[in-house]
């Protein structure tokens, strides 16, 4: 099966950013309980802080690895990803990069699954005459009406 290549790159920084945005959460959980560190860290918003965070970063993984498993629910799957990248300020987002990443990988998969297949892959070849893309099922171009060889299989 050949796959455009946007889904590959969506794939890409989803996971990234979304590993980014668990790696913050990581990071500065310790900071959580220790009143030696000045800085709350993500945590500024307590346990919504900590919990977006890292509801943020395993959908946003699930939704960059869904959208280049199901390309044809790329829209859906782009959306989540978008959405709980946004979602991620709560926890630190992943230092700003990973949320960046992560909004990216996702309208990239809105971006191609809205477009569907790429043109003249599966179903379609061009027509000897004049050189237009016709389905494959069709016996004359519908352009120039030239007799299209037949289809051996």
């Amino acid at each position: 099966m050949v796959r455009d290549s946007r889904i590959a790159l969506s794939f890409v920084f989803g996971l990234v950013g979304g590993l980014l945005i668990l790696t913050t959460v990581l990071l500065f959980l310790p900071s959580l309980f220790s009143p030696y560190y000045g800085y709350p860290g993500p945590f500024a918003y307590g346990l919504i802080g900590i919990t977006m965070g890292i509801a943020s970063g395993v959908l946003v993984i699930v939704g960059a690895t869904m959208s280049f498993r199901r390309p044809s629910q790329g829209v859906t799957w782009g959306i989540v990803t978008v959405v709980f990248g946004a979602l991620s300020l709560f926890g630190f987002g992943g230092f700003g990069v990973g949320m960046a990443l992560a909004v990216t990988g996702g309208a990239l998969a809105i971006v191609s699954g809205a477009s569907g297949p790429v043109p003249g892959q599966g179903g379609q070849r061009a027509c000897t005459s004049c050189g237009m893309l016709i389905a494959m099922e069709f016996a004359h171009c519908p352009h120039c009406g030239h007799t299209m060889a037949p289809i051996l299989r």
